[in-house]
């Protein structure tokens, strides 16, 4: 009888990532696919590498771009050969991929829950989010390289958490995850240090980050990075060093700009220790917020309902996060794991500029969700315990 319940309840969890996943393709769909500048640059830059049919070498030398264009290999790639074969067709070619990588990212986050051995019934509640996030009903339509990166984001964050039970093709996983991340976006190495950190070094990140203090350190590592930045651009506007990049950043921190083209969340900037490690601190507490005055009535709603739901979650009950770390290592480890990568991404982005839509969000939002899921779960544990069976299958 129990093995019944718990496969009928696994049943249930599968049938629901079908509903949210033909809704929000259906949505996305109905929607149309829409391009944007990047677009643009992406079809050039695609367009160069047939040219030079498919030579990666004499691509990447063709390409003048501040930021190395082997960053962008796997999506450009994947553009060209669409372009190539289904010519006049490949946008709607294109719009099929990035809905074949939102299921793969609903599937590894089932996937991941369920072998964390979280309740069925919470496992299917955390899928029905997904249907109410703006992000997923927003950028999987757009002719753009961010669903193809957030697959590949989780597809790392599985290998590291489930992985194999070999400990060479556990290795070998998360260095061929690493290296489809390298090859996807500029922003990638800051997601690759995070996964080959919990990857290879286990017993060091157990005893630094798998701990009720995580929350603390997370502070004071955002504390540093902010004061570190402000040291750093300080000292480059004083002419103490040249940097390409710096200067970048410079450039928009002497607008104040916050959020890229939302001028409402614009500050004076000062160009002090205290004003520039305010301009970044006040980015990444704008990385995170739900709202703007200028998003519909609706977009606001939904963004408060699940981003600010994921948010009082995770601060109400992160004390209960690692309660259970001796039996479960395992969930203590992915808690962790998903802290780090969502607090390193924040303050990585936050150097630079919050894009206007928050697109740079869009990677995170399902690691987001899994992190305020198998939280509550926890806190269910100490309140209802539950007789473990099965491949998650908790049933009384």
């Amino acid at each position: 009888m129990l093995t019944i319940r718990g496969h009928l309840k696994t049943h249930v969890v599968w049938y629901t990532l079908f509903f949210v996943y033909t809704a929000i393709a259906f949505f996305n769909l109905y929607k149309g696919s829409v391009q944007s500048p990047d677009t643009a640059t992406h079809i050039k830059w695609a367009k160069i590498l047939i040219g030079h049919e498919f030579n990666f070498l004499a691509f990447y030398s063709d390409v003048s771009f501040p930021v190395p264009p082997f960053f962008y290999t796997i999506p450009i790639t994947a553009l060209a050969i669409l372009i190539s074969t289904f010519d006049e067709h490949w946008v709607i070619a294109f719009q099929s991929l990035n809905l074949v990588a939102l299921f793969f990212i609903l599937f590894l986050f089932v996937k991941i829950i369920l072998h964390l051995n979280v309740r069925q019934w919470l496992a299917s509640l955390s899928l029905l989010v997904f249907f109410i996030s703006v992000d997923y009903l927003l950028w999987p339509r757009y002719i753009l390289t961010d669903t193809l990166f957030s697959a590949t984001v989780m597809f790392a964050i599985y290998t590291v958490i489930v992985g194999t039970n070999n400990r060479l093709g556990y290795y070998v996983l998360i260095v061929c995850s690493s290296f489809l991340l390298l090859f996807s976006r500029p922003a990638s190495p800051i997601f690759i240090a995070v996964f080959l950190f919990f990857g290879f070094l286990i017993d060091l990140s157990q005893r630094l980050l798998i701990k009720k203090t995580l929350f603390f350190r997370l502070g004071i590592l955002t504390f540093f990075a902010s004061t570190l930045y402000s040291v750093v651009l300080t000292a480059y506007a004083s002419g103490a060093f040249e940097s390409s990049v710096l200067e970048f950043w410079q450039y928009y921190n002497e607008k104040g700009i916050v959020i890229w083209d939302r001028p409402e969340t614009n500050i004076v900037y000062e160009a002090t220790y205290l004003g520039i490690a305010k301009l970044h601190l006040l980015r990444m507490v704008g990385f995170f917020n739900p709202f703007s005055i200028n998003f519909s009535l609706l977009h606001n709603v939904l963004n408060g309902l699940h981003l600010l739901g994921c948010y009082v979650v995770i601060f109400a009950l992160f004390h209960y996060s690692f309660t259970d770390f001796e039996k479960n290592n395992n969930r203590a480890k992915a808690i962790a794991l998903l802290s780090t990568l969502i607090i390193f991404v924040a303050i990585t982005t936050s150097f630079f500029v919050v894009d206007y839509d928050w697109r740079y969000r869009y990677p995170i939002i399902a690691p987001l969700i899994m992190l305020a899921t198998l939280i509550c779960d926890n806190f269910l544990n100490l309140r209802e315990p539950k007789i473990s069976h099965g491949i998650g299958g908790k049933v009384e």
